[in-house]
């Protein structure tokens, strides 16, 4: 009979002990982390691109300008310029709204966070090369001109045209050494004609690019998107075709955005003097024209 009696009591004392042990140790509830977070608003606020009648403008990040010439007989009264910029920011004037450039325009680049910034943009309208800056040479029964003045690649391409010929096309050894041979004798001021992009060195504008399809690198001196495919990819990429190329340990669109052909006149890190490099074409580089 006792132990019938100890065996309700033991169990009664556990219950108790459980239910002890339960009030020591109360449920927590877990922190809410639904709270909503507060968007970062981009402070981004740079003009990357202004063109008029397709030529790329110079634009200095530090002094905040745009320098930009168009034909002769372009009317500086009504232009239309198309402008790229950061993205989620907006431009005041807005892209492709006409302007009277007599006068330099302000335009003001508001980023997504209120923050803004204002370029002055210059735009002149005159022949594209002064003769004074002009060396000409002859190859192979073809007249080439050395133009020792800054301009983008667009704009050399551009005034290539408007002089009756294009940038030079590079199609055998031959060529390269007749125009780098020239390069060499025209006494050029190297450090005039630099490329931040490639390595520091000096460097010309040449005829080529792969502005419309990454690694696809075409001969376009007219800038008409037109031209034979020279070259597929980057610096391990390959010949097309069996045209003429004389890269040095490149193309490899540093940085992105490196999609203009120029030519060394001074050794970089991956390339020696006379060799090709692929460069942003916003750069204001020294061009060489060929005529036909």
């Amino acid at each position: 009979m006792k132990t019938k009696f100890l065996i309700p009591v033991v169990l009664f004392a556990t219950f108790l002990m459980s239910c002890s042990s339960d009030d020591s140790n109360p449920t927590t509830t877990p922190p809410d982390n639904n709270e909503p977070e507060v968007p970062v608003l981009s402070s981004a606020k740079s003009i990357t691109s202004f063109k008029i009648l397709g030529i790329s403008a110079s634009i200095n990040e530090t002094a905040l300008t745009i320098t930009l010439n168009i034909p002769s007989n372009s009317d500086l009264t009504m232009q239309s310029p198309e402008i790229e910029i950061s993205p989620a920011a907006t431009v005041s004037p807005a892209s492709n709204t006409e302007q009277d450039f007599t006068d330099p325009v302000l335009y003001t680049v508001t980023a997504e966070d209120g923050s803004q910034v204002s370029y002055t943009a210059t735009v002149t309208a005159g022949d594209c090369a002064d003769e004074s800056n002009i060396t000409t040479f002859m190859h192979d029964g073809k007249t080439y001109e050395i133009i020792e003045e800054n301009k983008t690649w667009s704009a050399a391409a551009s005034c290539a045209v408007e002089r009756g010929g294009f940038l030079a096309e590079i199609n055998d050894q031959a060529e390269q050494d007749a125009i780098f041979d020239a390069l060499e004798n025209a006494n050029i001021n190297v450090f005039n004609t630099t490329a931040g992009d490639g390595g520091g060195a000096s460097y010309v504008w040449i005829g080529g690019n792969d502005i419309a399809t990454e690694g696809t690198w075409i001969l376009d001196g007219d800038n008409d998107g037109q031209g034979a495919q020279f070259w597929m990819g980057d610096l391990n990429g390959n010949p097309v075709g069996g045209l003429y190329n004389n890269w040095g340990m490149e193309p490899d669109d540093f940085g992105s955005g490196q999609d203009a052909l120029g030519l060394a006149l001074t050794d970089w890190p991956l390339g020696l003097a006379g060799q090709w490099n692929d460069l942003d074409e916003n750069n204001g580089l020294y061009y060489v024209v060929e005529f036909d």
